[in-house]
């Protein structure tokens, strides 16, 4: 895999940062062909034999194409992923239904056996930005 061209989410995914990461740390020169913003595109690049991707193993379950692809599932390369719920200071109306939308989060996170999340809130804190931008 390490000589494969790789097409590869743009700078900035963490996925990326985590895939190249391991490659250099096992010697690996990462060889980036391509850099693809929409996961369709990535099967694409795949399926076209240009070289592989780093895709979710559910989409690729659910992809219905005429040209299956194999998936390389290596031993010591295992993602973790983690989430964060952030908003902005004063959400006014939508500040309840964004409540309840965090905690139904929460309940999946806690049901799912994950690590417990950091909750904190802005509440009562200045908010240390800009003031917003005048309308044009």
């Amino acid at each position: 895999m390490g000589r494969a061209p790789l097409g590869a989410h743009p700078p900035g995914c963490i996925l990326r940062a985590s895939l190249i990461d391991r490659m250099e740390r096992a010697g690996l020169t990462p060889m980036i062909a391509a850099e693809i913003h929409n996961m369709h595109m990535q099967l694409a690049f795949v399926q076209s034999g240009y070289g592989v991707g780093l895709l979710p193993a559910r989409f690729i379950a659910r992809n219905h194409s005429f040209s299956p692809v194999k998936v390389l599932r290596p031993p010591s390369f295992d993602l973790h992923r983690s989430v964060a719920i952030v908003q902005v200071g004063q959400l006014g109306a939508l500040g309840k239904a964004i409540e309840l939308l965090a905690n139904g989060f929460r309940q999946l996170f806690e049901a799912a056996d994950t690590p417990k999340p950091v909750k904190t809130h802005r509440r009562g804190m200045p908010a240390n930005r800009r003031a917003p931008r005048p309308p044009r």
